[in-house]
């Protein structure tokens, strides 16, 4: 057996009408100017083109849609919050004369808040300006009865309005107790 080395010459091909023993090499042609450089980098041409013309229409879009140039990235400055008129939350507790309650209410901040045998009538006020303002009131007195109000003034002209009302059966064997609830004044 015998190792057959590794060719390292080209290939030739034969020519065509030639004699037998000639061999033309093969050569590619060199092709110069924009012709070489289309038939090299043709795939670049044709994505740099798309992209182009996508970015252009983008930029068309958005100016038919109403986007502002200044508001890309987040860097423009924050349209300033309109001021409104305060909404005023009064919490009220009464009951007979000469009694005393321990109140517990949420303040306005949504934070319970405890006023320990205060006497009747007890009223507080939370002035606030956020959109909501959740209330809850519950009061239990040494009294006969007692009762709670709610009223909301939102400054629109109207004037105080009542958001809720409550107050215990008369004559309760045990200390009189009453709550208020208002979801969202």
């Amino acid at each position: 057996m015998t190792a057959t080395e590794p060719r390292t010459e080209p290939l030739a091909t034969p020519v065509a009408g030639a004699g037998e023993g000639k061999v033309a090499s093969r050569r590619p042609t060199r092709r110069s100017g924009l012709s070489g450089f289309l038939t090299r980098f043709w795939v670049v041409l044709v994505i740099a083109a798309v992209v182009a013309v996508s970015g252009f229409c983008v930029y068309r879009l958005r100016g038919v849609f109403g986007v502002h140039g200044n508001t890309f990235g987040g860097g423009a400055v924050a349209e300033e919050i309109k001021p409104f008129n305060p909404k005023v939350l009064t919490l009220e507790v009464w009951g007979p004369p000469g009694s005393v309650a321990t109140i517990n209410y949420l303040n306005k901040d949504s934070k319970p808040q405890q006023a320990l045998n205060v006497p009747l009538p007890w009223s507080t006020e939370l002035t606030t300006t956020q959109p909501s303002l959740p209330a809850n009131l519950v009061a239990q007195g040494s009294g006969d009865w007692i009762a709670c109000k709610i009223t909301l003034d939102d400054n629109d002209g109207r004037g105080p309005v009542v958001k809720a009302t409550n107050q215990s059966p008369a004559n309760e064997t045990v200390q009189a107790f009453t709550f208020c609830l208002n979801k969202s004044a």
